[in-house]
């Protein structure tokens, strides 16, 4: 709350009216993940997730890269910092995925969302891959997350029974904390796509 009350500046309210106030705002706020699924009609995939962590604001001179804050992340330093030798290769949850069915692309997909990434992507492939939903019904399902014997759940999913094994804490409704699936199937010859809105997610057919 105290950040959000320092963003209401003198600057702020006098800018609201400005042709591309919203644009300049938001582009002084870098951070979060973006991930982009892609499959074309042969069949030829790729799977990107790119984060800048909570973002550092700093742009390298002349390079146009960003310089992200992830060595403070948790699931790359789940231990505490400092305990990787110099050179080792850092976990990350980005989990970028592509999954083959007889040899060929079915489905492509990958999330934003931290140590809900994990859990995110299974519930998708399950629904897609087991139950044979379509993408977009799997990505706008409503999913759980279990860390730390708390189990975090959106409405729709039955809980009964698993208050006994685990702290519940239940959300209205669908939340941005549950990731950010994108996703794009190949199913008999279709091709179809899905954007999360939990994190204002689109697919976009060319």
């Amino acid at each position: 709350m105290a950040a959000a009350q320092s963003e209401r500046t003198p600057e702020f309210v006098e800018g609201l009216d400005q042709e591309g106030f919203l644009e300049t705002f938001l582009a002084t706020r870098l951070g979060s993940t973006t991930h982009i699924s892609v499959i074309d009609v042969d069949g030829c995939a790729c799977s990107a997730t790119c984060t800048n962590g909570e973002g550092s604001g700093i742009v390298v001179p002349g390079t146009g890269m960003h310089l992200n804050n992830v060595m403070g992340e948790e699931d790359l330093n789940p231990l505490g910092f400092h305990r990787h030798p110099a050179g080792r290769r850092m976990p990350s949850m980005m989990a970028p995925s592509i999954v083959m069915r007889g040899g060929e692309v079915e489905l492509v997909l990958g999330s934003a969302g931290s140590n809900r990434i994990r859990s995110a992507l299974l519930q998708t492939i399950v629904a897609v891959v087991d139950h044979g939903m379509p993408v977009r019904d799997a990505v706008y399902a409503p999913r759980v997350h279990f860390e730390d014997g708390v189990l975090f759940a959106e409405p729709g999913i039955e809980l009964d029974g698993l208050e006994t094994d685990a702290t519940v804490v239940r959300f209205a409704g669908r939340n941005l904390f549950f990731g950010g699936v994108q996703a794009a199937q190949r199913r008999g010859g279709r091709s179809t796509g899905a954007g999360d809105p939990r994190r204002g997610g689109v697919a976009v057919a060319v």
